[in-house]
């Protein structure tokens, strides 16, 4: 765009740091978003990690194969040593 005055009119020269006018202050939104993300990320991370882990011992709880093996323990049909070599063979 033109002026009146002869001037010419750029598109974007008051922006984000163009020709270094906000200097080391052009940079703190993006350092701001950058800490943002990543703590965004690691929070989905650490929250991840322990809902797996509890669903690995929900799973772990609730085996067929060990919940049998309990009933029969329970019931007097296997020794304790017998139990804890069949438990041990099922922890895969």
């Amino acid at each position: 765009m033109i002026r009146g005055s002869g001037q010419v009119m750029r598109g974007f020269d008051h922006g984000f740091m163009v020709y270094g006018q906000n200097g080391w202050m052009g940079w703190l939104p993006i350092g701001f978003h950058l800490f943002f993300c990543v703590a965004i990320i690691v929070l989905a991370v650490i929250f991840m990690r322990r809902h797996a882990s509890k669903v690995r011992a929900y799973r772990k709880l609730n085996d067929p194969a060990l919940l049998i093996l309990r009933e029969r323990y329970a019931h007097g049909e296997l020794e304790t040593e017998e139990f804890i070599r069949r438990k041990n063979d099922l922890k895969i």
